[in-house]
C-alpha cells in the first residue's frame, strides 16, 4: 500500500497485522514480493526474517553472525477496527483516534463494507464531494436527487470534539421521483477530521437508520484510496447487492466530475458562496490545523478539540 507517499507492506504475522516501510534493509527489495512464514516476514531476495516489530531476526547467508542494528524496516501503529486496517506514520503527539462510526456495533444493524476504489483526485476533494449539498441535483437527477430542488439548505455547522457536525432536511416529495434504493431521510454528519464522514438518514420510508460511512486515504497530493460502509436496519428480503450496485452508480456520477477538477487539490483561488459554508467551514479548519502544526503537538490539539458552536439555527 502507498499512504501519504510511503510505500508499506501491511501483513498477517501469527494473527497480528502489523505495517513497515516496504524495503528490506538489505538491498531495498519489497518486502510485499516477500512470504509470511510464522510470526516473520521473510524478504524472498535473501531470505532476511523480520519479526512485528520489524527487526530482522534471521539473516540465512550468515546465521553465527550478530545481527547488525541497522537491520530493520521503520514500523508503524497499526489497528483493525471496522474491518478496515489503520496505519498511523507519526505517533510521536498521539492526539488523534480511529474515527467515529454510529452503526458499526449497534444491535440489529447490518454493515456491508463495500471494496475500495481509487480515484485521481485530492483527499479533501472527495472528501467535500461527499458533504457538497449543491450538486445532488445536478449529478445525481433521478438517481439521488429530485433536480426540481436545486436550491441546496445551508446548515449550522459545528466543531465537536474533532468532528464537524451538521444536519439538513431534504424535501420528503422528492421520494415520488427517486428510485426505491435511494436512502433519502434526515441528514445527519458527524465527520471526522480530516477524511472521514459518518452520515446518518434516517429514512422518510420507514423511520429505519441508514447510515454510509466512508474515509478517504491519501495515497499522494493528487490521489486517494476510499473506504465505504454501508450500515441498515437487518430486514427480510434486503440483499446487499442491491445497495451496493446503488451506491457504485452514484460513485459513477460523481467520479468524472471530481477528477476534472485541476488542480486535484482544493484552491484558494476558487469562488465560494454561502451555499459553500460546509466546505468553507472545512477548508477553514484545515487551514488552522495546518497552522498550529507549526507549533507543535499542544497548539495542534487544541485546534483539533476546540469546540465551535454554529448559533446561526
Amino acid at each position: 500500500m502507498t499512504l501519504l507517499g510511503r510505500k508499506l507492506v501491511v501483513a498477517n504475522l501469527g494473527g497480528r497485522i502489523v505495517a513497515m516501510d516496504d524495503r528490506c534493509a538489505h538491498r531495498f527489495a519489497a518486502l510485499s514480493k516477500g512470504t509470511v512464514v510464522g510470526d516473520t516476514l521473510r524478504c524472498n531476495y535473501h531470505g532476511w526474517k523480520y519479526d512485528t516489530e520489524g527487526k530482522v531476526v534471521n539473516i540465512p547467508a550468515c546465521p553465527e553472525q550478530p545481527i547488525p542494528k541497522k537491520a530493520c524496516a521503520t514500523s508503524y501503529d497499526c489497528e483493525v477496527k471496522y474491518d478496515l486496517v489503520w496505519v498511523r506514520l507519526d505517533s510521536s503527539w498521539d492526539c488523534t483516534d480511529i474515527p467515529y462510526f454510529s452503526e458499526w456495533d449497534a444491535p440489529g444493524m447490518r454493515n456491508l463494507v463495500v471494496p475500495s476504489y481509487t480515484w485521481n483526485t485530492a483527499a479533501e476533494r472527495r472528501w467535500e464531494n461527499f458533504t457538497d449539498l449543491s450538486h445532488f441535483a445536478f449529478v445525481h437527477p433521478g438517481t439521488l436527487y429530485d433536480p426540481a430542488y436545486d436550491r441546496p439548505p445551508i446548515p449550522a455547522v459545528d466543531r465537536v470534539e474533532g468532528e464537524m457536525r451538521f444536519a439538513i432536511e431534504p424535501p420528503p416529495e422528492m421520494l415520488e421521483n427517486l428510485p426505491e434504493n435511494c436512502p433519502m431521510g434526515s441528514f445527519t454528519y458527524r465527520c471526522s477530521m480530516p477524511f472521514s464522514i459518518n452520515l446518518k438518514i434516517q429514512l422518510y420510508r420507514d423511520a429505519t437508520a441508514f447510515t454510509l460511512w466512508t474515509t478517504s486515504c491519501p495515497i499522494d497530493d493528487t490521489h486517494c484510496r476510499n473506504f465505504l460502509i454501508i450500515s441498515r436496519a437487518q430486514k427480510d428480503d434486503d440483499p446487499d447487492h442491491a445497495h451496493a450496485a446503488f451506491q457504485k452508480l452514484v460513485l459513477q456520477e460523481d467520479q468524472p466530475i471530481i477528477e476534472s477538477q485541476w488542480p486535484a487539490e482544493i484552491s484558494m483561488d476558487e469562488v465560494s458562496i454561502v451555499t459553500d459554508k460546509v466546505s468553507n467551514q472545512y477548508r477553514k479548519w484545515l487551514r488552522e490545523l495546518s497552522m498550529a502544526a507549526l507549533e507543535g503537538k499542544d497548539a495542534f490539539a487544541a485546534v483539533l478539540r476546540t469546540q465551535v458552536i454554529d448559533e446561526r439555527r
